[in-house]
């Protein structure tokens, strides 16, 4: 730990991992955060209905644990809720400042708790700090990297391109995120980039330590391809666009971006009249800026690499 920086000078933090059948990945999650430096803290860890051994290793962790900093919770819900209706549970079991992220296969750099801690801290401005991240695949080696700007302004102008703010690797003042509701119901898919924006349209302000603090896992167990969840991925697509609008300050090139990945995402939809309408109400945004639009260009670049929304 750095000289100076004592846990009774940072906020007081809880670590919410939601899991369901987190196995194979979940003990080194878990580890990631009970081996960080900062030590005063609670981890608060939600069993989804787990069926795959989860629930007994978290159960026998507690006993183990019983006494030992930090902080140990775990509670077990009898049945699978849903993500966005877990983390709004884990949510509501918080009694600390902060609310910091993991997920239950990615992992937790050992210092990260330490440093978002010392930012939140020296930036009492600050609601939602993110990080720089590692991509790791599923034998835990580096397979990519993504950095992300420091500054609240760049960050949101960046929203439409794609999330500033990777889940697992997010800490946020809890009152913030309660008093907009926690994260949305609507949103069954990208609830936490729901979270951030309405957090960010209610005058949040937002941050980002510039580097990787959060190995974030690729591998064949996550369920992003899956038909029902690709198609959710593009209702939630439609929607972020509309709530982009109420951030303050978004540059005229950010809104129409966002027009128009809201269109695209109608389109796959089949929802034509929806799209033209989004399509034409991004070419009023800033007509003369089309074709220079760098975001915009960004984001269908980004569009045509992956070949999916």
């Amino acid at each position: 730990m750095q000289e100076g920086l004592t846990p009774s000078s940072f906020p007081s933090f809880t670590v919410l991992m939601t899991v369901y059948n987190g196995m194979p990945y979940l003990r080194e999650a878990v580890e990631s955060i009970l081996t960080q430096s900062l030590r005063e803290f609670v981890f608060l860890v939600l069993n989804n209905g787990s069926t795959d051994g989860s629930g007994e290793y978290l159960a026998d962790l507690e006993k183990r644990r019983a006494g030992a900093r930090p902080l140990l919770r775990v509670r077990h819900l009898p049945e699978n809720i849903g993500r966005t209706a877990v983390l709004n549970t884990g949510l509501e079991l918080v009694e600390t400042e902060v609310t910091a992220i993991i997920d239950a296969d990615d992992v937790a750099m050992p210092r990260r708790l330490e440093k978002q801690a010392a930012f939140l801290r020296d930036h009492p401005e600050i609601d939602l700090v993110g990080s720089d991240v590692t991509y790791i695949n599923s034998a835990g080696r580096r397979v990519g990297e993504d950095s992300f700007p420091a500054d609240h302004r760049t960050l949101c102008n960046r929203l439409p391109l794609y999330n500033q703010f990777a889940h697992a690797a997010c800490a946020f003042r809890t009152p913030a995120a309660r008093a907009v509701g926690g994260y949305p119901s609507e949103y069954p898919y990208a609830q936490d980039m729901g979270l951030w924006i309405a957090m960010l349209r209610n005058g949040s302000m937002a941050g980002n330590v510039r580097e990787p603090l959060a190995g974030i896992r690729i591998h064949r167990g996550q369920a992003t391809g899956e038909k029902g969840l690709r198609v959710a991925r593009m209702e939630d697509d439609s929607r972020l666009a509309d709530a982009m609008f109420g951030i303050p300050g978004l540059s005229s090139a950010s809104r129409q971006a966002a027009c128009f990945r809201g269109a695209l995402a109608l389109f796959r939809l089949g929802r034509k009249k929806q799209a033209f309408r989004q399509l034409w109400r991004g070419f009023w945004e800033a007509p003369l800026l089309l074709p220079w639009n760098p975001i915009l260009w960004e984001r269908l670049t980004l569009e045509r690499k992956r070949g999916d929304p």
